[in-house]
């Protein structure tokens, strides 16, 4: 056997806590040979080796029996009494009154692939034992890191995401960091297994199937940096044994941890070795940040669907029952907008949307697109950028500054449309198709881009007052400091400073010198 061990140590309110009844010195094991041909392989080829080494395993019927194996997966056990262990709630529900209040959790929704009830389905991997209100709260929404939180239990999160994540869901769920890198690597091995299954358009916010590494861009550079930052837990290593012990096969990005970088990171043109094995690629020190810049890419041409964008029809054309289309011609896809129905222009007015985009402290918002429009009678003087204030409902138009020339299909790249004056306001960036009974031109787009440049936090850390940064107290889960400071973690979100969860959080203040950066443990 190959023995591979990594821990990380416990602590919870003074208890002891022993791991699916296992000591903190217990290693992961897996075959010898059982990833022998991963070696050499990196990108789409590593991916692929993966799906054949572990894809095939025993089948948990889902029920009774799922929760039969959680009893080797799924087990905490405090002070000599087992629980539960939960990773959506702090609940402690004892094994022995059966699993009241609980239900079988499936990490990566089951409505993403029509509820079939497939081997996806029953995979352990991705089961988990979960409070009903938590599984309910978090629904079939994709993770997320959140702007703004509308739920929370201190374990799981719902609410808005940061801008440029959430794919155009409503809301999206975040667990606590150290929960993070556990669902990272859970949804790796669920879209590397089972990236042939028939995956759902209409809930495609993290996934794009048209990508030979499924993931979208953003929902990637999320599991990637959650897969460095919250390292492999002793628990993890115990229930990936646990599985291979009922299912006959393994998370690989667990037993591997730097895996996912050979495939979707920055090693993805670095063949994998199994006799030396790095480290998952570490994330930027959060202490010296850069002012971040939002790039969004929405509409490409090698796009199948217009995913997260949505039309809004003010006045439909006589006759007809849409404006707005996403449409492919020689492989090529573009958004669609036209009123000219039966060989005669009709009168129209459409809105396409863009995914929601938090302008919060933008300093600067640039638009770009290509688009194309062979025949021009109203189309320059009626069709314009638009953007919508997500909680005012007003509509602004804003002028094109670049058309393509009439007479072909050729696409034009339109560059530079400043939205600037848009800043600290959530918004829909869209297009409005506008047409009258003598012209209705058709109008094709695709390819937008939209870059934000953000201010910093805006908290002044330079100040001529005395420093009183050494108030700064960590008790408990409690942070003590003066009055005025203020507490946040390392996503940007503010808190109170009573009764936080574990994990890094910084607290500023104009009379301190510079930040102080604590830890609840």
């Amino acid at each position: 056997m190959i023995f591979h061990n990594l821990k990380r140590f416990l602590l919870l309110s003074g208890m002891t806590v022993a791991i699916l009844g296992l000591s903190e010195s217990s290693f992961a094991t897996y075959p010898e040979g059982y990833y022998n041909s991963l070696n050499g392989k990196c990108g789409r080829e590593l991916m692929t080796a993966v799906k054949k080494c572990v894809a095939s395993h025993t089948t948990i019927s889902y029920g009774t029996d799922t929760w039969n194996a959680f009893k080797d997966t799924d087990v905490k056990t405090i002070d000599g009494v087992d629980y539960w262990w939960d990773m959506y709630s702090n609940n402690l529900v004892k094994v022995s009154s059966g699993h009241p209040g609980m239900n079988i959790e499936h990490s990566v929704a089951n409505s993403w692939w029509g509820k079939t009830k497939n081997d996806a389905y029953k995979d352990i991997v991705h089961l988990n034992p979960s409070d009903q209100d938590a599984n309910s709260r978090k629904g079939n929404y994709p993770l997320a890191e959140l702007q703004t939180v509308s739920w929370t239990n201190g374990v799981t999160s719902v609410g808005k995401a940061k801008s440029g994540q959430g794919g155009g869901a409503s809301n999206c769920y975040e667990p606590t960091d150290e929960y993070k890198g556990d669902f990272a690597r859970v949804f790796m091995y669920m879209f590397t297994i089972y990236e042939d299954i028939s995956w759902k358009s209409n809930t495609a916010w993290m996934y794009d199937t048209s990508k030979s590494l499924m993931f979208q861009d953003w929902a990637r550079d999320l599991l990637l940096r959650w897969n460095s930052a919250d390292p492999v837990s002793q628990k993890e290593i115990s229930r990936n044994d646990g599985i291979y012990r009922n299912q006959k096969n393994r998370n690989p990005f667990i037993d591997l941890p730097d895996l996912a970088d050979h495939i979707w990171g920055s090693k993805s043109n670095v063949p994998f070795d199994l006799d030396n094995p790095g480290v998952p690629d570490q994330p930027s020190d959060p202490e010296d940040p850069e002012i971040p810049s939002d790039d969004y890419s929405w509409l490409s041409e090698n796009d199948s669907e217009a995913t997260g964008w949505s039309y809004e029809n003010t006045s439909l054309p006589s006759g007809g029952t849409y404006v707005w289309s996403w449409k492919e011609y020689n492989g090529l896809h573009y958004l669609n907008a036209s009123a000219y129905i039966g060989g005669q222009a009709k009168k129209s007015l459409a809105y396409a949307w863009s995914p929601e985009v938090d302008m919060t402290n933008v300093k600067s918002a640039v638009l770009g697109f290509s688009h194309a429009a062979k025949f021009q009678t109203t189309l320059r003087d009626l069709c314009k950028v638009s953007v919508k204030d997500v909680e005012s409902g007003e509509i602004t138009d804003v002028a094109i500054t670049q058309w393509p020339s009439a007479g072909s299909w050729t696409f034009t790249d339109c560059k530079g449309i400043d939205l600037s004056e848009f800043a600290n306001k959530k918004v829909r960036i869209g297009f409005k198709y506008q047409s009258t009974d003598s012209g209705a031109d058709t109008w094709e787009i695709r390819n937008v881009n939209l870059n934000l440049t953000r201010l910093d936090t805006g908290i002044d850390l330079n100040t001529d007052n005395e420093d009183d940064s050494f108030l700064v107290e960590v008790r408990g889960n409690n942070i003590l400091a003066p009055v005025g400071a203020r507490i946040f973690d390392l996503n940007g979100r503010e808190f109170e400073g009573t009764s936080l969860q574990r994990g890094v959080y910084v607290v500023v203040k104009p009379s301190f010198d510079k930040a102080v950066k604590v830890l609840i443990k």
